[in-house]
């Protein structure tokens, strides 16, 4: 005869830990931030990308443009680039080939890529050899980690 105490006990904990770890997987699965607790904004998502590629020193060579006779100029921040370039940034606009491959199912569960991909067409500015201001247009497809760090 089984002892029907023990049986739910052993089943109170297996279960309550294994439904921890599927909610645990579940949340990171669709995007959701542990450390704030919260799902990221599309403005905060686009933001953390553009500072990062704002920051890159080989966007001259992205554009085919050589550095020795030309100069890169970041721009003093995101708010300045998106009056300029209002239209420039979308996430997960669709219907698109993207420059990256689709996300791998373990780096979902554990947060390492969110479900969205950050698409922004950057705008390099550059001082040419005779000091004029040039730009040059790259694109640039982000996968992101669920709390905004881009991949």
């Amino acid at each position: 005869m089984v002892n029907r105490g023990c049986l739910f006990q052993s089943l109170l904990f297996i279960g309550i830990p294994l439904a921890g770890l599927m909610a645990y997987f579940g949340l990171n699965y669709s995007g959701f931030c542990f450390d704030q607790m919260r799902y990221l904004t599309d403005e905060e998502k686009i933001r953390s990308v553009f500072d990062t590629q704002n920051k890159r020193t080989d966007l001259l060579y992205r554009v085919h443009v050589d550095p020795n006779n030309n100069k890169y100029i970041p721009y003093k921040g995101f708010d300045e680039y998106i009056a300029l370039y209002p239209e420039c940034c979308s996430v997960n606009p669709g219907g698109l080939f993207y420059e990256v491959p689709p996300a791998k199912f373990l780096d979902r569960i554990f947060g390492y890529d969110s479900r969205d991909i950050v698409v922004t067409k950057f705008q390099v500015r550059y001082l040419d050899e005779n000091g004029s201001l040039k730009t040059a247009e790259t694109r640039f497809d982000n996968y992101m980690a669920n709390c905004g760090q881009p991949r």
